[in-house]
């Protein structure tokens, strides 16, 4: 006898009645560490400070750390450190001007693979892998290159962010 095999699907109305710390990708649940460790949240705090000190004279775009990205009925995901431009809502609904997400061993395959198609398919313009201790990648998703540098066009003028900035920031 073959064992029956039922996977489960999850909407954003069941993830708004969850406890903890969860991702919804495409259905499927996703459980969130209990708490990064300290050199997550250092990175997270320094890239934030980064981005917010160029976006100082900015009150159009919104530097924003660990907020909701709603990308569908059922996909919600909290990318690390985000800037949006635009009305700042309660969470993110459309495709941030750039996402940073800070590599750990337990959720590298997802970030490098999943999460970047995720964010190509909804035209976030670039994404940030940053590896503790190790590098920075910073991929331009509508060319699918890895870049030294990025520019962001927001309603403040262009803004740019080099690779050696962020590492000279967090290393």
């Amino acid at each position: 006898m073959a064992l029956a095999i039922v996977e489960e699907y999850y909407s954003v109305k069941d993830y708004e009645n969850w406890e903890g710390d969860w991702e919804l990708i495409n259905g499927r649940p996703y459980a969130m560490a209990p708490a990064p460790f300290n050199k997550h949240q250092w990175i997270a705090g320094k890239l934030a400070f980064l981005l917010n000190l160029k976006f100082r004279k900015c009150n159009k775009c919104f530097v924003l750390v660990e907020a909701e990205y709603r990308i569908s009925e059922d996909t919600i995901l909290r990318p690390d450190v985000s800037v949006i431009c635009g009305k700042l809502e309660k969470y993110i609904t459309k495709a941030p001007l750039i996402i940073f997400e800070i590599i750990s061993p337990s959720t590298r395959l997802r970030d490098e693979i999943t999460k970047k198609e995720l964010y190509k398919i909804n035209r976030v313009p670039f994404y940030v892998l940053v590896y503790p201790d190790e590098k920075v990648v910073i991929i331009d998703l509508k060319e699918e290159k890895e870049i030294n540098k990025v520019t962001l066009n927001t309603p403040c003028g262009n803004i740019t962010i080099t690779k050696e900035e962020i590492l000279e920031e967090i290393m």
